[in-house]
């Protein structure tokens, strides 16, 4: 795990039973998708996010402010995230252009889950915007995770919301509340989610469960029709980054190729991230000095052992076409346990 990713996990410590493992396989029930208008009898409510209004929910404050700081048990200094702000006037068309509305609904124990608009890229991440309804209430403990994450209560059946592929395949995600227009009936927020596998597995179809502690209810799988498209960066030594509107990878493989001898396991710890705007503008992606990531989430992507990339998901809906330069700063990891200062420049490719 790089230094990033293993700090990350530690601001990430209130949240731990998120990820609690269950004794045994769960019992799966697969549950049809619901029509719109059981949803909407149900208590859900149907919200077309398309155009700006989805850009405003994924990369808007989230009724949560827009600098977000807080503390971890037996961590000394505090975190801090940075949400982004949307000039609706700035988004191309083409962008607007490329959100769906999926309408994928499912219904268990109370609860429905109407997930409505989603927006892909290439790089096999993806953002969804849902609506999570339940007339005996939602049960969403603030004292977990970062400010705004979606962590249930230990005392609700509903343990997670997740995203899953139709390869079978689960993702990275993580899911964030919109606080001023929830209640305690009704969630509205976002899920940011990476496939592990890639673009692929984005392609064979998307869908959302809700885990509880005994059973997974699951949508049926949304295909995404539209893609956008991310951008090239490289330096001079061949390493390459990419950079959608909604997500940044490293491609650690290239840095492999680059440099002799890099341990294959954990090649790279990246310190520092961040892109320069053509009007000089820095935007820090995360900063482990300074406890600083502007992040949903991050995640490692490889196979047979070997970490082949590294993945984030910005705070800050990005504009590749405007960004001048990828920085990056940390360690390259060597096969005899030596690691060596690593600074990297990465220019756009075309």
């Amino acid at each position: 795990m790089h230094a990033s990713e293993d700090m990350y996990e530690k601001v990430m410590a209130r949240a731990s039973h998120r990820g609690r493992k269950r004794g045994g396989a769960p019992k799966i029930a697969v549950v049809a998708t619901v029509a719109l208008a059981v949803a909407l009898a149900a208590g859900g409510t149907a919200y077309a996010v398309l155009g700006g209004d989805f850009f405003f929910r994924g990369w808007g404050d989230h009724g949560h402010g827009q600098v977000n700081t807080w503390t971890v048990d037996g961590v000394d200094g505090e975190y801090s995230r940075t949400f982004g702000s949307i000039d609706e006037d700035a988004l191309s068309d083409e962008l607007k252009a490329s959100v769906e509305y999926a309408g994928r609904a499912v219904e268990a124990r109370g609860y429905t889950l109407l997930v409505e608009s989603v927006l892909v890229d290439d790089l096999g991440c993806g953002v969804a915007t849902f609506t999570l309804s339940n007339p005996d209430g939602i049960k969403i403990n603030p004292a977990y995770g970062a400010p705004g994450d979606v962590v249930f209560d230990e005392d609700s059946d509903l343990r997670l919301l997740r995203t899953a592929f139709g390869d079978g395949t689960s993702a990275n995600d993580d899911v964030v509340y919109d606080a001023e227009a929830s209640t305690d009936t009704e969630v509205r927020g976002i899920i940011y989610f990476n496939a592990w596998n890639g673009a692929d597995s984005v392609a064979s179809g998307i869908k959302w469960v809700l885990n509880f502690n005994d059973e997974d209810v699951t949508t049926d799988v949304f295909v995404p029709a539209k893609t956008i498209k991310s951008r090239e960066f490289k330096t001079a030594d061949g390493a390459r980054a990419m950079v959608s509107p909604i997500a940044m990878v490293i491609d650690d493989e290239s840095v492999m190729e680059a440099h002799d001898d890099l341990y294959g396991i954990h090649p790279l710890i990246i310190d520092n991230l961040s892109v320069t705007m053509e009007d000089g503008t820095n935007l820090v992606i995360t900063d482990d000095d300074a406890r600083v990531y502007n992040i949903f989430g991050s995640c490692l992507r490889g196979e047979d052992g070997v970490n082949l990339e590294t993945v984030y998901r910005p705070t800050q809906l990005l504009v590749p076409e405007i960004i001048e330069g990828v920085n990056a700063f940390g360690d390259l990891c060597h096969t005899d346990g030596q690691n060596e200062a690593w600074q990297a420049e990465f220019l756009p490719a075309a």
